[in-house]
């Protein structure tokens, strides 16, 4: 934990305060005695936890009122030549004349570098320099390798100065949300639902960040009630619960007054007003009157239950599209005419225009019909299916999935969920059961469980084991149960010291219990809680100064493991471990080549990828509708995983890293090849796709995942996109907007009509704006071709809904680079940034060294970037060479400062 722990962490008064009330009211049901013993034991471990987070080496809360520590450069030719630099490219602005963001060359860059202002001054003038900010393009510029020569110097000086500085306190870092997630599932066998426990704050990018990882009583409390519920669904007693298999008929009803009797419940079956054909019903839109809905029975026992559907599609072709939408205009055109014969030859027009939009209009190539299934438990709805269904109609295939039920009211609906966009041409008829659109056909569904692979459950002979001594020595093998699940739990082996305090528990426990399982579950709950597991306990230094440690063998591996898994070490890693082959570069390189090939990576694909491109922030805002009709949650969820999978793909192959700057490639399912206009590709599993001639895609930046997280929700932002691209492909942060920068004047004339280059243009002219958005815009008016959504345009629609008209204005996506090279649109963009492959390098293994290290780097990390940038470049450039440089480095196997 760092120095100013203690003003993170909570009172501890009112942490024992908080632990007494919550086992005062989870102890109810048992003696008093138990709760007495209840009480007492988790108090101690509540206090032990507290303890541990509060554990700062002596003087360790005094290092910030000390002293800064004088720290002489060493000067040679540095600041004589930093000094020539500033004056001749920097003090004209930043000198005592203009100042201007408040920053003077000659006041705030002294060679104190010990000081923190002064080194962050320094920083921020590297930071600057490395991202051609500085000096503005109008200026004369300076060489580059006199630029390089100040930024080596100021940067040497940084690293010698932060070196000589005490060191803080060793980070204590917490698992997160999601490595709790998938270290109960590996620890205990359960797939424990984590949505309740509140989500981790992001520093520096990524939600693994130690400082960040702070605990509260609530936290406490809510881990607490997570280990016995986790221990209750994994432990069971008893004979394997009699499996349920219900077969729900949808054209049985049609009503909610329509009840089938399933072991002795009147269950409503209600098919909705769905076309009977047959022995099944035909979905064809979506509706509340259209759904398939079960509900208002009980399971007797909770557990994982298994759906089924039987269901197929119907998917018409374009001529059938076309003659359906015929039919049914000139049905109402007819109409009209009846009532206004005046006006016939302008309907005929209409309708010979309607007829075009249905010939053209992309989003009538359609795809197989798609469901999604809800399930409600105690009144609250969850979605908790989503598929296309592809097999055809006189063809049905069944369709299953798991998911969890309790003993509480409860229910399932099937509901029709193929979008097609309103449009105006088809907003009277889409919804009519004669115009041919995707049909779901859906024959019956069926709920079966509870569902055990064996019984007992694996996960309860995980924590209780076969063993000789089970019936005939309890307390030894309660020793053997604690002393397995300790060591798995805290992840390195357990000393005797450890065993003998939770056998005290147990001991104690087996007196107030009426068997042993109910014993052994109160030393295991106490593994659960201990800080030994939720945190990732590392070597504490005994001083501030103190240099950092080593780690140990079973430390290395959590590192690993949690870095590449998001999870614990499995039982090779462990003996791996317990060989010392993590020692060696053969034996680290080994275990990496292993684990990547591991289902479990895809944690580092959804935890890293996902937050170093923003994934988690896709659909936060997203388009509106009513002006991208195209967008759906269908396509929602396929922009997400195409850049996971894309991310996967550039892994799993040993790809160059640069693919994600430029590709020829995309990696896509049917409903983004329907989209981007790519032809050719069936079903909804990604794949890896060449990209055709003339299509507008490659790299991460042409994926609409970015492109929509960037934009407005009604319109594109390139100070968004520009910003994306400086953070997540450049490696240079823009910083915050000035406190008065403002938005665009409200009432310039024309402005409604204004393109967003030329809202952007008017916004520019305020002084306080142009120092950045003179930076930021132009990356992101090089992407203006895409708009808010994703999709490809040539002008900008301002049209009604954000139609495009022929007079519309043509999109200008001319732009320039950070380093003032004049570029035309895309394709040139993509150029412009391949060739700073050096920028891309250095961003991406920064982001990767913040994810593996858990903490945020700071300027004495430089030349481990620099590091992993040449070793990237002598291996082929992948991800594998990257990652494998990360676990070598004595960085990676110290402990976190």
């Amino acid at each position: 934990m760092s120095s100013n722990a203690s003003s993170r962490v909570c009172d501890s008064v009112s942490m024992r305060r908080r632990v007494c009330d919550l086992l005062t009211a989870k102890s109810g049901g048992c003696s008093r005695s138990s709760q007495l013993f209840t009480r007492k034991l988790f108090v101690k471990l509540y206090v032990a936890v507290a303890a541990l987070l509060v554990s700062i080496p002596p003087g360790a809360d005094h290092v910030g009122a000390q002293e800064q520590q004088a720290f002489p450069p060493e000067r040679g030719d540095f600041m004589a030549g930093a000094e020539r630099f500033l004056s001749q490219h920097c003090i004209r602005c930043h000198g005592p004349e203009l100042a201007e963001a408040n920053f003077r060359v000659d006041h705030d860059l002294t060679d104190a570098f010990g000081d923190r202002v002064t080194a962050a001054k320094w920083a921020d003038v590297v930071e600057v320099l490395n991202g051609h900010q500085m000096p503005p393009n109008e200026e004369p510029q300076p060489d580059a390798a006199e630029v390089a020569l100040l930024v080596d110097g100021v940067t040497t000086e940084l690293i010698r100065a932060e070196a000589s500085q005490p060191r803080s306190v060793a980070v204590l870092r917490r698992l997160n949300r999601s490595e709790y997630h998938h270290t109960i599932r590996d620890l205990v066998g359960v797939d424990f639902d984590t949505s309740h426990l509140p989500p981790d704050p992001a520093t520096g990018g990524f939600d693994n960040n130690g400082d960040a990882l702070t605990m509260s009583p609530l936290l406490m409390e809510m881990y607490f009630d997570a280990a016995t519920r986790i221990l209750d669904q994994a432990l069971v007693e008893g004979n394997q619960p009699r499996a349920i298999r219900w077969r729900f008929e949808p054209e049985s009803g049609n009503s909610d007054r329509n009840r089938v009797t399933y072991d002795g419940q009147r269950v409503i079956v209600n098919g909705g007003k769905n076309r009977v054909e047959g022995d099944y019903i035909v979905m064809h839109h979506g509706s509340w009157d259209r759904k398939f809905n079960v509900r208002d029975f009980r399971l007797t026992d909770p557990g994982k239950y298994r759906i089924r559907i039987r269901a197929g599609t119907h998917v018409p072709d374009r001529q059938a599209v076309l003659a359906s939408a015929e039919t049914l205009l000139t049905m109402r055109l007819e109409d009209a005419i009846k009532r206004k014969p005046q006006e016939e030859s302008g309907k005929r027009k209409e309708l010979a225009r309607q007829l075009e939009h249905f010939k053209s209009f992309p989003a009538y190539n359609y795809g197989p019909a798609r469901v999604e299934i809800t399930r409600q438990l105690g009144g609250q709805p969850e979605r908790v299916a989503e598929f296309d269904i592809d097999a055809p109609i006189d063809e049905m295939s069944t369709y299953e999935f798991d998911t969890v039920f309790s003993n509480q009211d409860a229910g399932l609906t099937i509901e029709y969920a193929y979008a097609i966009p309103r449009e105006l041409e088809n907003f009277q008829i889409q919804w009519d059961d004669r115009f041919a659109r995707p049909v779901a056909g859906i024959d019956w569904m069926e709920i079966e469980g509870p569902i055990y692979e064996q019984w007992p459950p694996e996960s309860h002979l995980r924590l209780l084991f076969p063993s000789a001594s089970r019936q005939t020595d309890e307390r030894l093998y309660a020793r053997q149960v604690i002393t397995r699940f300790l060591q798995r739990a805290y992840r390195r082996p357990a000393d005797a010291a450890e065993i003998d305090s939770k056998m005290l528990l147990f001991d104690e426990a087996r007196k107030h219990s009426k068997s042993f399982q109910d014993a052994i579950r109160m030393p295991l709950t106490a593994i659960l809680v201990s800080p030994n597991f939720l945190y990732l306990a590392e070597p504490q230094p005994q001083s501030v100064a103190e240099k950092p440690k080593p780690l140990h063998d079973y430390e290395v591996a959590a590192r690993i493991s949690y870095f590449l898994w998001s999870s614990m070490p499995d039982d090779d890693l462990f003996r791996a471990a317990n060989r010392g082959e993590l020692r060696t570069r053969e034996g680290l390189n080994s275990q990496v080549a292993r684990m990547l090939r591991d289902p479990k990576t895809d944690a580092l694909v959804t935890n890293f990828a996902g937050q170093w491109l923003g994934l988690r922030e896709v659909g936060a805002n997203p388009p509106a509708r009513q002006l991208y009709h195209r967008y759906d949650r269908h396509l929602e969820l396929s922009i997400v995983e195409e850049s996971l999978a894309f991310f996967r793909e550039v892994l799993q192959e040993d790809l160059s890293v640069m693919n994600f700057v430029d590709s020829d490639f995309v990696v896509i399912n049917e409903r983004l090849a329907r989209f981007y206009g790519i032809e050719g590709v069936r079903g909804d599993h990604f794949r890896r796709v060449v990209l055709p001639t003339d299509c507008h895609r490659g790299g991460v930046l042409t994926q609409a995942s970015m492109l929509s997280l960037t934009s407005n929700g009604t319109r594109t932002s390139p100070v968004k996109r520009g910003v994306w691209i400086l953070n997540n492909i450049l490696g240079i942060d823009p910083g915050l907007p000035v406190a008065d920068a403002g938005d665009i004047a409200p009432k310039v004339p024309g402005i409604d009509l204004a393109t967003v280059r030329e809202r952007l243009e008017i916004h520019r002219e305020l002084p306080q704006c142009a120092r950045c958005h003179n930076q930021i815009d132009p990356l992101g008016f090089a992407l203006e071709n895409f708009d808010a959504s994703g999709a490809w345009r040539e002008r900008e629609g301002h049209g009604y809904e954000g139609k495009i008209r022929d007079n519309d204005p043509l999109i200008d996506a001319s732009s320039q680079l950070p380093d003032g090279t004049t570029i035309a649109g895309l394709e040139e963009l993509k150029s412009g940034l391949m060739r700073q492959q050096d920028a891309f390098l250095h961003c991406l293994a920064a982001k990767m060294l913040t994810y593996a290290l858990g903490r945020e780097l700071g300027i004495t990390d430089r030349p481990l970037v620099d590091d992993a940038v040449k070793h990237m470049k002598s291996n082929a450039l992948t991800l594998r060479s990257l990652i494998e440089f990360v676990v070598q480095t004595e960085t990676f196997r110290m402990q976190r400062m």
